[in-house]
């Protein structure tokens, strides 16, 4: 159930706010801090956002600017966890203790005016699974309660099985966007799931880390993403629930002590909640051990997917499933049910051609090798779409990586279409026949498809918002 953050709001009718990065949903934050504070003024950091855009915000009494404004002209400032820590407005702030919430901070000061009563919120974050997680748990819990989510995917009522919104970004801003486009629609469902980026607001009833494994720099190379995932942990409410992987208990250290750690692990770890006994490509057993409840959960092979890339999802939906008293084999149908989630390792036919699709927005080389040596073991020609559809997408896609995977993989396909305007110089400067060139990504599955023959398959990994 929700439950108001304990701490005092800093954010009252005489403050003076100033919102840093009006791209990553610091406008629509301003626009609700509007209702809160004294003034707000919204800082486009990044200078991305058009005039017009700028215009409506002075227009509802929200100045604006493009340029550090002076930080002691404020009582708070609003920066997101990704923002260079050497941005002026930031420096000033600490140099005169002037207070700084992070994005995620004011929404979770924002969401003290929503009715949330008699709902239940659960927050999922993590450097992957965070989608596949999302999607499977809503899968498991849609069984006996109604429930709403918004991952990258967009917000999904899954009473219906209906997309209620589409093209919301996974930053916290969005929590806001979906809340209110599900009032909108006049849904009441019992549970929120939201997908978020780089931490959690500190409102969940249930906040969930899926992994820290792959962390990068953020904040201009001046932090981790690691550090800002923490916040899920230093934020916790009192009395709420933290699922976490054990690659990000270890990692952190002490945690609190006024919140129910779950830990579990996408290894064989006796030393979790919950484990895995044993996982490969023709299933697995997720073990688990949550006090008086103990007991095993069995993961059949599925043909529509490769279940080996979905080890972390499983684990982490089931201990967050098991944390909310969803019984075994509710949990164990669900995922026997269960049929992947868009973009993540799902395999579809495609005019007598086999599509093996893991194009998302967390796509990366790492996943792109896995991808290749999963289809390698389906037998055929390989025909692979690689590339990034925005190079914003999640730090994008290093070229440079690119390029050393080309190196390592291209004897071993039948053709490769690279996707997106940093990958066309790679086409270009390549001596080798069978490199193509695609706008984007729906052009690289239509250039694939002429390139495949009958029975072989085509391997999609475009970093993309799906």
């Amino acid at each position: 159930m929700y439950h108001q953050k304990a701490i005092k709001s800093p954010i009252n009718s005489s403050s003076r706010v100033a919102v840093l990065d009006l791209t990553h949903g610091g406008a629509l934050i301003a626009r609700k801090l509007k209702n809160m504070a004294g003034s707000v003024a919204g800082v486009d950091v990044y200078k991305t956002l058009r005039p017009e855009m700028l215009n409506s915000l002075e227009e509802e009494g929200i100045k604006t600017s493009r340029d550090a404004l002076k930080a002691s002209d404020f009582d708070i400032i609003i920066a997101p966890v990704h923002l260079d820590s050497n941005y002026p407005m930031l420096v000033e702030a600490a140099g005169n203790n002037i207070p700084v919430l992070s994005h995620h901070e004011a929404v979770g000061e924002i969401l003290s005016g929503y009715d949330l009563e008699n709902k239940t919120i659960i927050e999922i974050t993590g450097t992957k699974a965070k989608t596949s997680t999302s999607a499977l748990l809503a899968e498991i819990l849609s069984r006996e309660k109604k429930v709403v989510s918004h991952t990258s995917r967009g917000v999904e009522d899954w009473s219906t099985r209906t997309i209620i919104r589409k093209g919301l970004s996974i930053t916290p801003a969005s929590v806001l966007a979906a809340l209110d486009a599900v009032k909108m629609a006049g849904i009441e469902p019992d549970i929120f799931i939201f997908e978020i980026s780089l931490g959690g607001t500190g409102c969940a009833d249930i906040g969930v880390i899926t992994t820290i494994e792959n962390d990068y720099p953020i904040a201009n190379n001046t932090r981790m993403a690691s550090e800002a995932k923490r916040m899920m942990v230093l934020d916790a409410r009192p009395g709420s629930t933290l699922v976490v992987n054990n690659d990000a208990l270890r990692f952190f250290g002490g945690c609190r002590g006024d919140v129910n750690i779950i830990s579990f692990s996408d290894a064989v770890n006796a030393s979790c909640n919950v484990y895995y006994e044993d996982i490969g490509s023709k299933g697995g057993v997720i073990a688990y051990y949550l006090g008086k409840k103990q007991g095993r959960i069995r993961i059949r092979e599925n043909p529509e997917y490769d279940i080996s890339s979905y080890r972390t999802a499983f684990a982490c939906a089931a201990a967050a499933a098991l944390a909310m008293g969803i019984d075994a084999k509710t949990i164990e149908s669900s995922i026997r049910a269960f049929r992947g989630a868009e973009g993540r390792m799902r395999k579809t036919s495609i005019e007598g051609r086999t599509l093996i699709d893991n194009s998302n927005s967390g796509m990366d080389i790492r996943s792109a090798e896995k991808a290749l040596l999963y289809s390698k073991s389906e037998g055929g020609g390989i025909v692979m779409v690689l590339g990034e559809e925005a190079k914003e997408v999640c730090e994008g896609l290093d070229p440079g990586g690119v390029k050393r995977f080309i190196d390592r993989h291209l004897n071993e396909l039948a053709a490769m279409i690279l996707v997106g305007g940093r990958m066309k110089i790679l086409v270009d400067n390549n001596i080798n026949k069978n490199i193509y060139y695609a706008e984007n990504l729906s052009k690289g599955i239509e250039r694939a498809k002429q390139l495949a023959r009958e029975k072989d398959i085509i391997l999609s990994c475009v970093k993309c918002f799906r």
